[in-house]
């Protein structure tokens, strides 16, 4: 049998004959009592509790006009967004409480939610809201157009669901409010979607999260609502012309540019999106065996660093995301037969069990499933998939670590690349580290979104996006630009059980006034030494002063004769005479501080002369009375 290149190659006649139009439920209905019981009492008091919270909040903070144009006055995205996301959760939550308990309390709470939902002038959100023929941006939504984002698409793929399982009781008491229900989905979302064309198609750029997460969530809308099957056959079209677009964005190694964190919006909802085809379909369409769908479900095991923490790059996190869902992960494990993707889910699993998450309405799928399916842990067995070492052509990313699926000992990540990915940061060269999953050499991540992150004038003047904030070389104060030509070149990856190592000319990745003509940095992870050592050889067209930057959580302590403490870890330079000056960066902003805590440092270690060419390096190894980990 021929496996076939593109995922669009697979809807042939016999699966278009098997669609099954208006057939499909999210789960059974509210009316089915017994269908309902086995979820246990623990996640029935957790969903309860989160149902409670946000019907009070989501009613204290509603969506409103004031805050909506509140973005167009500061740019400040998080007032409307928090108070969309509210009133969506409550929505959800509440459908979860009507189905867990089938009371009259919550049935009317759920129909009040989706009323005020349907009454929204807009699902999308103020931040995303340009009108696609022309990219204009009104200040308010105009009447009759919503414009289908990410919040409209998730809005519109939960109430679809929450339809499917609990119209029905809904319309019972409040007849009439399931065809408001439809009106608005058709409407906001399934007419854009199959009328306009957005930029997250694909058809100029590669698409990056935007497509499989609003592809997924359209899908579903069609899938619940849709009788026609010539109409959901069309619908399956396109959804996978545009996936195709979006697959051909990765590499064999299934490695995602925009990071570990993004993975849940991206290889999350790509396998969302083919699960539910090849459930509409009665298993007729298997679009995983299309590559590199198989090597997407590995990305997120590959990129932790313990149990809480992972290596981050992009706009990612370097503490877990919230939007992770284990469940979700075994099932796409599983599918894919990659026993070692499904065991570390299972594992992970068992030290993060079930939460109603921050966005429910977007995981409320994922959510939902989790909910009723109490034994999932019990599939299979339980193990910890941290590679020793992996490599990713596709993002010339390569992590390294002590021993196979352990937390104790050092671990090291290292990048190549380019500055032009999806979320792109400047930051080609640089290094991240742990030692018994502490963190030592750290990427700060990105702070609360607001206008100024996606603008191109001003992204590149946050310090979080610049390299000059990264473990990277600072050649005589040149920083790196942003853009598909300043890359890394000649990388290579070599692992021979002692030793693994990453080494990429650097010089590629600054401004041509810099005048480097090499840049070799080579990232070591030496096993038996049990160090890491970072090594820069370069050479410049004229004498300059060549710096290197140290991102720490701890502060550096000078210990004398070129060492510094840093955490768990002690930090010995060659040569051991650079001058070192060391910055602290308090935090402001919420989502920096719930990773770090209130400051992060920046260390600049620089030579006392200027030169032409010049070797220096830096070991860390395990510092005095620095303890092991035990998970």
């Amino acid at each position: 049998m021929t496996v076939p290149s593109r995922l669009s190659d697979l809807l042939t006649p016999p699966v278009l004959a098997a669609l099954r139009p208006g057939a499909w439920r999210a789960a059974p209905p509210v009316a089915d009592r017994a269908a309902w019981e086995h979820v246990p009492a623990a996640h029935r008091g957790r969903v309860l509790e989160a149902a409670e919270a946000w019907q009070r909040d989501s009613r204290e903070t509603p969506p409103s006009l004031e805050l909506w144009n509140h973005y167009h006055r500061t740019g400040e995205r998080l007032p409307y967004d928090t108070a969309q996301r509210l009133l969506l959760n409550a929505t959800a939550s509440a459908a979860l409480a009507l189905a867990l308990t089938g009371e009259d309390r919550w049935r009317r709470d759920l129909a009040d939610d989706v009323w005020r939902l349907c009454e929204l002038s807009a699902w999308c959100l103020p931040s995303h809201y340009a009108l696609p023929e022309d990219g204009s941006r009104p200040p308010l939504p105009q009447p009759g157009r919503d414009v289908l984002d990410l919040a409209c698409g998730y809005a519109g793929g939960m109430l679809a669901a929450v339809d499917s399982f609990a119209g029905e009781a809904l319309e019972e008491e409040y007849p009439g409010i399931r065809a408001r229900m439809h009106h608005e989905i058709r409407t906001r979302v399934l007419r854009p979607w199959r009328e306009e064309v957005y930029f997250w198609h694909g058809i100029e750029e590669t698409p990056n999260n935007w497509a499989p997460w609003i592809v997924s969530n359209a899908l579903l809308c069609a899938a619940a609502l849709e009788e026609d099957p010539a109409v959901l056959a069309e619908d399956s079209r396109r959804a996978l012309a545009i996936l195709d677009r979006f697959r051909a964005g990765y590499a064999a190694d299934g490695s995602c540019d925009e990071g570990a964190t993004y993975w849940w919006w991206a290889g999350a909802t790509l396998f969302e999106a083919l699960d539910l085809l090849e459930e509409i379909t009665d298993g007729a369409l298997d679009g995983f065996v299309v590559e590199p769908v198989a090597a997407m479900a590995a990305f997120p095991m590959r990129m932790q660093i313990s149990a809480d923490s992972q290596v981050n790059y992009s706009d990612g996190a370097a503490s877990l995301p919230p939007n992770a869902s284990w469940h979700l992960l075994a099932r796409f494990g599983e599918r894919v037969q990659d026993e070692a993707v499904a065991a570390h889910a299972r594992w992970m699993g068992g030290l993060h069990p079930l939460r109603l998450p921050e966005q429910l309405a977007p995981q409320f799928l994922r959510t939902l499933h989790e909910l009723r399916d109490p034994a999932w842990r019990e599939a299979g067995p339980e193990a910890p998939g941290m590679p020793r070492s992996w490599y990713a052509p596709g993002t010339e990313l390569a992590v390294m670590r002590e021993e196979e699926g352990e937390v104790r000992g050092w671990f090291l990540a290292a990048k190549g690349g380019h500055n032009d990915v999806s979320h792109n940061h400047d930051d080609v060269g640089g290094v991240i580290a742990s030692l018994d999953g502490l963190p030592v050499l750290i990427d700060a991540g990105v702070g609360d979104y607001r206008r100024e992150t996606f603008l191109p004038e001003t992204r590149y003047t946050i310090w979080t996006m610049r390299s000059g904030f990264h473990s990277c070389p600072l050649p005589g104060g040149f920083e790196q630009p942003p853009g598909i030509g300043f890359r890394a070149a000649g990388t290579v990856f070599s692992e021979d059980g002692d030793r693994a190592a990453l080494s990429a000319d650097l010089a590629g990745a600054y401004p041509e006034a810099a005048g480097l003509r090499r840049c070799e940095r080579t990232a070591t992870l030496d096993r038996r030494r049990r160090e890491v050592r970072i090594e820069d050889d370069w050479e410049a067209a004229a004498p300059l002063v060549m710096e290197q930057v140290l991102m720490t959580l701890d502060r550096p302590v000078p210990l004398g004769e070129g060492r510094l403490r840093i955490g768990p870890a002690e930090l010995q330079l060659d040569p051991p005479d650079l001058a070192v000056r060391i910055e602290e960066i308090p935090l402001t902003d919420a989502r920096l501080r719930g990773t770090w805590g209130e400051r992060v440092h920046r260390t600049v270690l620089t030579p006392r002369t200027a030169t032409a060419r010049g070797r220096s390096s830096f070991v860390l190894r395990r510092g005095p009375g620095a303890g092991g980990a035990t998970a």
